[in-house]
């Protein structure tokens, strides 16, 4: 079986109680360049802090992905609704199809941190990704200091699979990451 199929419908943009999960739009540079120049948000990415043109090319990249259906990996700008701002993106790309296996990735502005948009965010991708998409499994990785980000996945209900040792490097340093993951029966249970 081919996945995801060539029959499936977007399953974004995507609202809850206080975002918008959407594909991005060129207007939406300023907000995304204003996260992805910050030290303390690009500090255990591989990416970052932007220039503009990365920034632009970034942006750019998920545009020209945006004209592709279905594709395997969708990237999502987070916007606050209430301040009809983009704070953050979102990721989930299948990385085994034969296994239904996907990986998730987020990133967001130090302003809006612990106001819970990261696990808001998450779980409605999870949602997506065991309900339309009929994924079986759902793993995560992040740098083992960067606590914040795992305890959104924690808070997932993912579990904690491995530690991989110096497994990413971040300008220049070899960096340790743990991988949390969750089954599709696990999330329904929550």
């Amino acid at each position: 079986m081919i996945f995801p199929p060539d029959d499936l419908e977007p399953w974004f943009p995507i609202e809850t109680e206080r975002l918008m999960l959407r594909e991005a739009r060129p207007e939406d540079f300023d907000d995304i360049h204003a996260y992805a120049v910050r030290d303390d948000v690009v500090r255990f990415m591989i990416w970052g802090p932007n220039t503009p043109e990365e920034t632009r090319a970034a942006l750019d990249g998920w545009l020209d992905e945006q004209a592709l259906w279905p594709r395997t990996g969708v990237n999502l700008v987070i916007e606050e609704l209430a301040m009809e701002r983009v704070v953050g993106s979102i990721r989930l790309t299948i990385q085994d199809a034969a296994n239904r296996t996907a990986d998730m990735g987020y990133t967001l502005h130090s302003d809006v941190w612990r106001r819970g948009y990261g696990t808001e965010a998450a779980r409605a991708v999870l949602q997506a990704a065991f309900g339309p998409l009929g994924l079986h499994r759902v793993f995560a990785m992040a740098d083992t200091d960067n606590v914040g980000s795992w305890r959104i996945m924690e808070k997932m209900g993912m579990r904690r699979e491995a530690t991989l040792r110096k497994n990413r490097q971040v300008r220049g340093d070899w960096r340790d990451n743990h991988v949390y993951a969750i089954l599709a029966e696990e999330f329904t249970r929550i």
